[in-house]
């Protein structure tokens, strides 16, 4: 996906350089990537050689990870980061953005930074090529402090911005983890389970956003913007799922509300993976203190 938006970025004529912390994510593309389906063509890219070059003089900065990975990736990019860009976490997984707003403040840096609930496109690799199966029609974003980074994203990307109240917010409009859970625990061969368990973790979502007094998208048009749920990964939906099921529990305990289906469907992870997943490496980060005045002080 973060190909597939820096094709969009440089078919809209902006000056765009990717970089992949693995390398996979950029093997095989040279001086442009060759884009297909909704977005067709070649797009001019430069694939930066490491993180601080990939950043350097940068006026925006994206950041397409899945959840799981973006604590060591935004501690990574917390210590090259320099200037004032405008810098975007998709999605905002468990309130990450503010592990980056957080070590930059501390380094005196001026960056505004803000999450996306979700990427602008569904794209996948086609071996050297991407195909963009789906671009959304909006993008729902929340930003620490200033207005200048929603102008940055519909500069962008090209489509209109709706701003959400804070990063909670936009972290429980981040659905992909919940999805990726309810693919793993549904039977095998029932098409129909997948959604039904989605939309159960989500109600307990709309439940806590209530609670808050946060209005979020309805959850219903999350994956029907990018026409149905994304294939499963395992590997990685195991740790995206684990994450966003965590959040939910986290705030439910913080808001003094159940959340038994997030409960029982991360038990079931922690069974299936042998092993404990409901420490969630960005809350632990953040702090309970922090977290609790997030909540209202609860």
């Amino acid at each position: 996906m973060g190909i597939g938006c820096a094709a969009l970025a440089a078919s809209r004529g902006h000056a765009v350089r990717i970089f992949s912390p693995r390398g996979g994510g950029t093997r095989g593309i040279g001086a442009a990537v060759e884009v297909q389906g909704l977005l067709a063509g070649r797009f001019p890219v430069t694939v930066a050689a490491d993180l601080g070059r990939a950043v350097d003089g940068a006026d925006a900065v994206l950041v397409v990870v899945p959840g799981q990975a973006q604590p060591v990736l935004l501690e990574r990019l917390a210590r090259v980061l320099s200037g004032a860009p405008a810098v975007m976490v998709a999605p905002a997984a468990s309130l990450s953005p503010l592990l980056l707003s957080r070590a930059l403040r501390m380094r005196g840096l001026l960056a505004e930074v803000g999450g996306l609930a979700a990427p602008p496109v569904a794209a996948r690799r086609l071996g050297a090529a991407v195909w963009v199966g789906a671009i959304r029609p909006q993008l729902c974003l929340a930003s620490e402090g200033g207005a200048r980074l929603a102008g940055m994203a519909q500069a962008l990307f090209g489509m209109p911005v709706r701003d959400l109240a804070g990063m909670v917010a936009v972290s429980l409009a981040d659905l992909s983890g919940l999805a990726e859970a309810a693919q793993l625990l549904a039977p095998p061969g029932v098409p129909e389970a997948p959604p039904r368990l989605l939309a159960a973790l989500a109600q307990e979502r709309d439940a806590l956003a209530a609670a808050l007094h946060l209005e979020l998208p309805p959850a219903s048009a999350y994956f029907a913007e990018i026409g149905g749920l994304p294939p499963l990964d395992i590997d990685r939906g195991l740790g995206q799922g684990a994450m966003a099921l965590s959040f939910l529990v986290t705030l439910g305990s913080g808001l003094g509300l159940r959340t038994p289906i997030a409960e029982a469907s991360l038990r079931l992870l922690e069974v299936l993976a042998a092993r404990p997943l409901r420490a969630n490496a960005t809350l632990q980060a953040i702090g309970e203190t922090s977290l609790r005045g997030m909540l209202g002080g609860r």
